[in-house]
């Protein structure tokens, strides 16, 4: 029985110094000073009504939960984008209370139809009470919606295309048995930004200059996010390839999309089979 009551209070010792240092270390860790950072974001800038605002959260977030009441100041910065001309500008105070350590901001662009390109402008983080600034800078990058454009890999003009049944990416055959179509040909997929809505055209040029028409069997928004489908600015556009004999060898297309403007023209890699 005494050699029962030792191990039994040596157990219960053992459990008294893990429970001490569960909590020693979550109180060094609510004591710690957090660090404050702001995430980055991409959204598109919209159209007209002026009230139509497109907007997106930023994650402003802690490294640790604090006892204290933590709060740090949002300012936009100007860079390529122009405040009050392509995106809402102003000041705010993100507040946490003891124990969060997320807080989401929404910025806002100011839409127009004017073709400019892909802008930024920044959000610098400021005045931090209760907590020091890790990453004290977000870029907010504001897409262009009035240029069509067909979106690429990071490779420069390789387009971001796949094959609409299986998925996958270039080198993509001309033929696919697996197709659900009644040929055989290889559909694609290909993304843009940019389309109003209108009908879409395509075509495929080879390498020595020839021009293929490709057949659009699909044209639809893609909503990104909680973004409705209504208004995203992503598009994607199904592209049926041309007829075999037309590719003798594996080689690179060309690909040309046009709804009211043509857009850029992106690389695709197919062979024959």
């Amino acid at each position: 029985m005494q050699h029962f009551e030792i191990r039994a209070l040596a157990l219960t010792s053992r459990l008294l110094v893990v429970v001490c240092l569960l909590f020693a270390t979550a109180e060094i860790a609510f004591s710690q000073t957090p660090q404050l950072s702001i995430s980055d974001a991409t959204l598109t800038e919209g159209d007209p009504p002026a009230d139509a605002l497109a907007s997106e959260q930023v994650r402003v977030t802690l490294s640790a939960p604090s006892v204290n009441t933590v709060s740090v100041t949002v300012s936009t910065q100007d860079g390529t984008a122009l405040s009050n001309i392509d995106f809402v500008a102003g000041s705010t105070t993100v507040t946490f209370q003891p124990g969060e350590t997320l807080q989401l901001l929404t910025v806002f662009t100011k839409p127009d139809t004017i073709v400019e390109g892909t802008e930024q402008f920044f959000l610098n983080l400021s005045n931090p009470v209760n907590a020091t600034i890790a990453d004290g800078q977000a870029v907010v990058t504001i897409l262009d919606d009035d240029a069509l454009i067909l979106l690429n890999q990071p490779s420069p003009q390789r387009a971001d295309a796949i094959d609409s049944v299986l998925f996958t990416k270039e080198t993509l055959p001309i033929i696919n048995n697996l197709n659900f179509s009644s040929d055989t040909r290889t559909r694609i997929i290909v993304f843009a930004i940019g389309w109003k809505g209108s009908a879409v055209t395509a075509t495929a040029e080879d390498p020595v200059g020839t021009i293929f028409p490709l057949t659009v069997e699909f044209v639809d928004k893609i909503p990104v996010g909680d973004t409705p489908k209504s208004l995203s600015w992503l598009t994607q556009v199904v592209l049926k390839l041309p007829d075999p004999n037309q590719i003798p060898a594996p080689e690179d297309l060309k690909i040309r999309i046009t709804s009211g403007q043509t857009s850029n023209a992106v690389l695709v890699a197919v062979k024959p089979q």
